[in-house]
C-alpha cells in the first residue's frame, strides 16, 4: 500500500509540473524495489514525455521483459523511433497492433520507418491495414498510393491518386501521385509539372517546388529553372537550415563540378539530420584537414552503400594524418572492407550502431575529400581500390564460372528512397533478352531480391544474387565476370572500384555525380557509360552494347 501511495504521489508531482520531484521520487523507490514493473513504466513514461527518450527506453524496456503489457509497449516504439532506431521501433510498433492498440500514430509511425529503412513492400501492406480502419483519410490513401508506386502496382496507385482527387479536388496528395504517375509512368515531364504546381498551389509549397526541382534537373538546359524552384523552396520555409533545401542545391552545383559551392550546402545538410539513420548531434570535434599522428580519427560512412564504396578510396590518405582510423560503415560493407585494408593495422572497422567508439576527431566520409582538398578534378585510385577476397574468387569460378563462355553480368534494378531515382535508374529486364540470349556466352543475374519477377520468363539467366550474403560475396564473383552491365547503383561502384570492365547504364537524368559524361567517368576506369539519348526509350543504347558484346564474342 505505501509503493502505491508514493506511485499515487508522484504522479501528482508530474501533474503539477514538478517534474524533478517526480523524477527523484521514482528513483527512491526503484532503489527499494528496482524489479517493481509499474515503477519501471511509470518513470520511462514520464522520461518519454520530457523528450528523454534514451531514458525513457531504458525503463521502459526492463518494464516490459519483467511484465509484457500492451500499455507500454507502443511508448517502447515511439522511443526507438525517435532514438532513429527505426527496425526496432518497426517491431514494438507490430506489436502494439498485436494488442489491438489501432491507432493512428502508430500506423503513421510504422509506415515512415519503413520508407527510411526503403522496406516499401512492407510499407504497403501496413498501409492497405491502416486504410481499413481509416478509408477516408487522404494521409493513409496517399500512402498506399504511394508504395504501390514503389512496388510496380502502377494501376493502383492511379486508383488511389483518383480517389483522393474525387474527395478533395484540392488535394495536393492527389497532385502528387498523378504527377509521379505522369512521369515515371507515361513519360509525360508536361502534365507532371502541372500537377506539381497544384501541390504548391494547393498546401505543399514546399514539397511542390521540389518536386518541379527534381523534374527540371533530369535536362542541363532547365538549370535556371532548378534554381528558380529551390529558390522558391527557401523562401516558403522558416529557417534555412532545411536539409532538402541544403542536399538540392549541393547537387545543383555538384552537377556543374562546382566544387566548393557545393560542398557549403553538403556539409551543413548532414548535420540537419537528413541522415536519418545517425544522429549528428551526438559526435564532437569535427576534423577539418591536418595532421595528428598522436590522435585517432573517427569515420562515420553516411549516405548508402554507393556513396561508402565511393568515397572509401580516400582512407589511405586519413590513415597517414592519424595514428588509428575506426571507421563505421554499413554491416554488409564491413568483410570486404576489412580484406581490403587487412594489412594496415592502423585501421578498424564496425557496423552500424548507435553508440561510437571512442576517437579525438570525427568526419563523414563523403567530406574527406573536401577537406582533402581532391576535388573532381583530383580524384585518386581511378583503376581500382578494392580487392576481392581471392577464397571467394576461386570459389565462385568453380562453381558457376567454368565455363569458355564471354562471361557477362547484369543488374537492372535500383533502390532509393526517391520514387524519381528508383524509377528513372531502373530498367525493364525486357530490354536484356537479345543479351541473355546472345549465343556463346553465360548471362549470370546479380540483382538481390528483385521486385518483379518477369526475371524468371529467362531461364538460361544464371541466379548469383541469392547466394550473395554481403558485398564482399558480390565482390567476388564480380571478379569471375568479362563484363558488367548494371544500372546506376551500389554495384556499379563496387565493380569500378574492383576495375571490373563495366558498362554502366545511365538514364537521361543522372545523378550528379556523372556530371554530363556520356562515355567515361571521373571516379573509374573501367567503367564505360551508355547514357541515354532518349528519355523513354533504352534501344539504341541496348543495341550499342549488343554490337560490343558480339565483338567480345568473336574474339
Amino acid at each position: 500500500m505505501e509503493l502505491v501511495e508514493e506511485i499515487k504521489r508522484a504522479v501528482e508531482y508530474t501533474k503539477q509540473k514538478e517534474y524533478k520531484k517526480a523524477e527523484k521520487l521514482y528513483l527512491e523507490l526503484l532503489k527499494e524495489y528496482p524489479d517493481n514493473p509499474s515503477l519501471l513504466s511509470f518513470l520511462g513514461i514520464l522520461y518519454f514525455n520530457l523528450d528523454k527518450y534514451k531514458q525513457a527506453e531504458k525503463y521502459l524496456e526492463k518494464s516490459y521483459k519483467l511484465s509484457p503489457s500492451n500499455t507500454i509497449v507502443s511508448y517502447i516504439g515511439f522511443c526507438k523511433y525517435e532514438l532513429k532506431k527505426y527496425r526496432a521501433a518497426v517491431f514494438y510498433f507490430i506489436k502494439t497492433l498485436e494488442y489491438k492498440n489501432n491507432f493512428y500514430g502508430v500506423y503513421v509511425c510504422i509506415l515512415e520507418a519503413l520508407e527510411i529503412l526503403e522496406e516499401y513492400a512492407r510499407a504497403y501492406v501496413y498501409a492497405k491495414a491502416a486504410i481499413n480502419i481509416y478509408p477516408m483519410d487522404e494521409y493513409m490513401l496517399n500512402a498506399v498510393g504511394l508504395y504501390a508506386l514503389h512496388t510496380g502496382k502502377f494501376q493502383e496507385c492511379e486508383q488511389y491518386a483518383n480517389k483522393l482527387l474525387f474527395l478533395n479536388p484540392k488535394s495536393y496528395y492527389g497532385w502528387e501521385l498523378k504527377g509521379l504517375l505522369a512521369e515515371v509512368l507515361y513519360c509525360d515531364d508536361d502534365i507532371a509539372r502541372e500537377c506539381y504546381k497544384k501541390v504548391a498551389r494547393y498546401g505543399n509549397k514546399i514539397g511542390g517546388y521540389h518536386y518541379l526541382a527534381i523534374n527540371y534537373s533530369k535536362d542541363a538546359q532547365y538549370r535556371k529553372k532548378v534554381y528558380y524552384y529551390l529558390s522558391k523552396i527557401q523562401k516558403a520555409v522558416q529557417t534555412g537550415n532545411n536539409p532538402r533545401i541544403l542536399f538540392s542545391f549541393s547537387k545543383y552545383y555538384f552537377a556543374q563540378r562546382r566544387f566548393k559551392q557545393g560542398y557549403k550546402y553538403y556539409i551543413p545538410m548532414a548535420f540537419n539530420e537528413y541522415g536519418k539513420m545517425f544522429n549528428p548531434q551526438t559526435l564532437h570535434c569535427k576534423w577539418e584537414g591536418g595532421i595528428y599522428k598522436d590522435e585517432t580519427l573517427f569515420v562515420y560512412g553516411d549516405q548508402g552503400f554507393g556513396d561508402q564504396l565511393q568515397y572509401i578510396r580516400y582512407l589511405p590518405y586519413l590513415i597517414k594524418k592519424f595514428k588509428y582510423v575506426k571507421v563505421m560503415v554499413s554491416k554488409p560493407l564491413i568483410s570486404l572492407f576489412k580484406n581490403t585494408f587487412k594489412n594496415c593495422k592502423s585501421v578498424r572497422f564496425y557496423p552500424m550502431k548507435s553508440t561510437y567508439p571512442h576517437y579525438d576527431k570525427f568526419v563523414l566520409l563523403t567530406h574527406t575529400l573536401y577537406y582533402l582538398n581532391k576535388d573532381f578534378k583530383h580524384v585518386p585510385y581511378t583503376s581500382g581500390y578494392l580487392a576481392a577476397d581471392n577464397k571467394k574468387v576461386e570459389k565462385y569460378k568453380s562453381e558457376y564460372f567454368n565455363n569458355n563462355n564471354l562471361k557477362i553480368g547484369i543488374c537492372w534494378e535500383a533502390g532509393a528512397a526517391a520514387i524519381h531515382d528508383q524509377i528513372h535508374r531502373t530498367v525493364n529486364i525486357e530490354c536484356f533478352e537479345d543479351i541473355i540470349n546472345l549465343e556463346n556466352t553465360a548471362v549470370y543475374s546479380f540483382q538481390v531480391k528483385p521486385s518483379l519477377e518477369n526475371y524468371k520468363k529467362y531461364p538460361n539467366l544464371i541466379d548469383l544474387g541469392s547466394t550473395f550474403e554481403d558485398f564482399d560475396d558480390t565482390a567476388a564473383a564480380l571478379k569471375n565476370l568479362d563484363v558488367f552491365i548494371v544500372v546506376d547503383t551500389s554495384a556499379a561502384h563496387l565493380a569500378g572500384a574492383l576495375g571490373v570492365k563495366t558498362f554502366l547504364l545511365l538514364p537521361y537524368c543522372a545523378d550528379w555525380r556523372w556530371f554530363d559524361n556520356t562515355e567515361t567517368t571521373e571516379w573509374y576506369d573501367s567503367v564505360k557509360i551508355f547514357k541515354q539519348t532518349c528519355k523513354n526509350s533504352w534501344e539504341n543504347e541496348f543495341k550499342r552494347m549488343l554490337q560490343e558484346l558480339t565483338l567480345m564474342v568473336k574474339k
